[in-house]
């Protein structure tokens, strides 16, 4: 029995060692993938967000199937998690309407990074700085920040700026 739980737990180990390093080899490949195309930043965090979460469900995995973990019993605590997340989803709608809207903006691009933009019919008018989970950070032309909501971004106009040529 002892060499049975001693196998099991380097196979763990194993398992462990060799998620890290495929996760870190993938990191380092979209890092040379992301400095050779010249993409921005914020792609590139949200790709190793990305690699994080599917080397830890990856490695979830393993470890069940190592440890031999019921799979119904599991189901049953998945499921119960997935409820209280759904309650808690619907009690915090407005930030789920965030993360969605950023999603969307990352994925359609309608304005990027150091892009000057307006937000109609509210008159916001500045450089975008930051497009976040939640929000996008707008620098003003007095130097105020300013934090608009992701979703408002969708239920306003937003005009992208021309930048001026010399």
């Amino acid at each position: 029995m002892e060499n049975f739980m001693l196998n099991k737990l380097i196979l763990s180990i194993l398992s462990l060692t060799i998620v890290f390093f495929l996760s870190a080899f993938s990191k380092a490949k979209v890092k040379k993938i992301q400095e050779k195309n010249h993409l921005s930043k914020s792609r590139y965090f949200i790709i190793r967000r990305l690699i994080n979460l599917g080397s830890s469900s990856l490695l979830v995995i393993i470890l069940v199937l190592i440890w031999g973990v019921n799979i119904k019993n599991l189901w049953v605590s998945i499921t119960g998690i997935l409820a209280m997340i759904a309650v808690a989803f619907f009690a915090v709608w407005s930030l789920v309407g965030n993360i969605l809207a950023g999603i969307i903006i990352f994925f359609t691009s309608p304005f990027k990074i150091n892009d000057q933009i307006e937000i109609l019919p509210d008159n916001i008018k500045g450089e975008v700085l930051a497009i976040n989970t939640f929000f996008t950070l707008i620098r003003d032309a007095e130097e105020n920040l300013i934090n608009v909501p992701n979703s408002l971004l969708f239920q306003k106009y937003v005009k992208k700026i021309k930048k001026k040529t010399a």
